[in-house]
């Protein structure tokens, strides 16, 4: 499942991240935009939520529950995270490591269930569409970042 391997593969772009100077860490990649430590974050918040309050339902088969999401409390709590002393090193190791954990559970899930669909809200899912989206998010988020470093290069030499 090619969703999937992309996905996975993100955690290979987290690794290269480790090169960035430690002055572009937190620095907003644009006007209004978050920082590249922001954002990691944020993949990590994510990946954690997904971990913990979307994979039970689909190892159950269940709908997920109706109650609304914060997403700009998550978003916002990640953003805090990120600003709140945590070293790059430290901030990257972790949504490694989480990303890897979901990438484990992903895995564990039996091939036909990922296009048995499912509701939500007013929505019909299948897990392979949920997660291809949150693939596809990630990359628009890879992208702007690394547009943002090859910007940063050009002007730096």
């Amino acid at each position: 499942m090619s969703f999937l391997k992309s996905f996975a593969e993100q955690v290979d772009w987290l690794e290269e991240l480790r090169t960035v100077k430690e002055e572009l860490w937190l620095e907003p990649i644009s006007s209004g935009k978050w920082s590249i430590g922001e954002v990691v974050s944020h993949f990590k918040s994510w990946d954690l939520f997904v971990i913990h309050h979307r994979f039970p339902y689909f190892l159950e088969h269940q709908t997920f529950p109706e109650n609304e999401i914060d997403a700009e409390k998550i978003n916002q709590d990640a953003a805090l995270y990120a600003n709140s002393g945590v070293s790059k090193s430290q901030l990257l190791q972790e949504t490694i490591e989480t990303r890897d954990i979901l990438v484990q559970q992903l895995h564990t899930i039996p091939e036909e269930w990922w296009f048995h669909p499912f509701s939500y809200k007013t929505k019909t899912l299948t897990l392979a569409a949920y997660i291809k989206g949150l693939s596809e998010h990630d990359k628009h988020h890879q992208d702007q970042i690394s547009l943002y470093l090859q910007k940063s290069a050009n002007h730096a030499g």
